[in-house]
This record gives structure tokens, sequence and C-alpha cells, in this order.
């Protein structure tokens, strides 16, 4: 028996986004030479059978294209609220500027539905607090994670807290050598954000939605 589109859409991009995606451009090209023969059927050795193969033809061409969505993923994590704080601002700011924003409180996070949102997003914001100068071990991880995955966003930023002293951002930028991003600038604060610190959040997010007006992303 034949699963229904909607049913295995979200577990077809769940696989394309955690194993296929680092090979988006060979996917893209294999594509286009499965779209030039006449195609009944679609019946992989693992996986649902597709009766009606453009459903599934048109999902990867569009997941593997080179032009990304009007949309941020913000994984995060807060200690002791500052972050959190921060993170509840940008999602605000960003969203009120027309944007999709995806958050991940990492604290809990569903990492393949983190590899699902990176499938689309242009943009992605890394918030975190210092710990030992650097950012938060799970932030590593989901650095890590998109770094491996080389989705295709075209922006970078970061955003959180420090106590006495940090370097974060060094630490962040060596470890997504993969990502071929334009960094704009983070918004980092020593100990609870400040008004400030929300005036640069908000100055953040009009560049966000600029960069986005500027590509015509949608």
């Amino acid at each position: 028996m034949f699963r229904t589109e909607s049913r295995v859409y979200e577990a077809a991009k769940r696989y394309y986004a955690e194993i296929m995606m680092p090979f988006r451009a060979a996917v893209r090209n294999n594509i286009e030479k499965v779209s030039a023969n006449p195609i009944d059927m679609i019946a992989p050795s693992h996986g649902p059978i597709y009766p009606h193969p453009a459903f599934i033809v048109d999902a990867y061409r569009d997941w593997t294209s080179d032009t990304p969505k009007n949309q941020v993923v913000l994984p995060y994590i807060s200690m002791h609220g500052s972050t959190e704080a921060m993170v509840r601002h940008l999602v605000a700011a960003v969203a009120s500027r027309g944007v999709t924003v995806f958050q991940f409180n990492l604290a809990n996070a569903d990492i393949g539905k983190l590899a699902i949102a990176l499938v689309d997003a242009a943009t992605i914001v890394i918030g975190t607090p210092a710990v030992h100068i650097g950012p938060h071990p799970a932030v590593f991880y989901a650095a890590h994670l998109a770094n491996v995955l080389r989705p295709k966003l075209k922006f970078a930023s970061v955003i959180g807290s420090y106590g006495w002293g940090h370097k974060m951002i060094e630490h962040i930028s060596a470890l997504i050598p993969n990502l071929k991003v334009e960094i704009l600038d983070p918004v980092v604060c020593r100990g609870c954000p400040r008004d400030s610190d929300f005036h640069a959040i908000d100055v953040l997010a009009d560049h966000i939605a600029q960069k986005h007006s500027a590509l015509n992303l949608r």
C-alpha cells in the first residue's frame, strides 16, 4: 500500500537533510538525469514507493537548489537567562520584518528537525553564553552539524552574553569553515542585556531583512 505524499514529505526531507545534503550538487545533477526519462513509479531499495514521481523529484529539486528561502535558523542555549532574553528579542524583531524564524533550544532540541530547518534557511544565528571564554558545549555540536551538512546558507551571526571575557566569535568561526557565508555583526553583551544591546539586536534584524530582500528571497 502506498503512503500518501503528505505523510512521507517530512520523513523524506529529514533523510535528505541528515544524509544527502552534503552532496547537494551531485544530487541535483542526478535529479536532472532522472527527469530526462519517462518514469511511472519510483521504488527505492528502502523507503516508500512513489507512484507519482514528480512529487519527490520536485521536492529534491527544491531542496538542492542554490536559492534559500526567507528564513532564519536560530539554535541557542542559555544558562542564566541573558542569552534567552536576547533570542526572544531577535525572534520578535526578525519576525516583525517579515522573515520566518525557526528557533531551537539546544537543551532539548530534536537535532533532526534542526537539520531539516537548515535545508531552506538563508541565515543562521547562533545564540550562546560564554563557557570558559568559548561557546557553550551544545553550540559546538550544532555548529559542527551545520558545517558537516553544508546547507545553502548565505549569512551567519552570533548573539550571546559573557561574564569576564570571551572568544566565542573566533571559536564558532573556526567550527564552520565549510559554510561560505557572510558574517553579519554579532551582538555579544556582558551580563544581562541592556537597552543598547536590544537596539543592536534590532539593527541585526534590520540587516538580516535587508540582506534577504536584496536576494529577493521568499
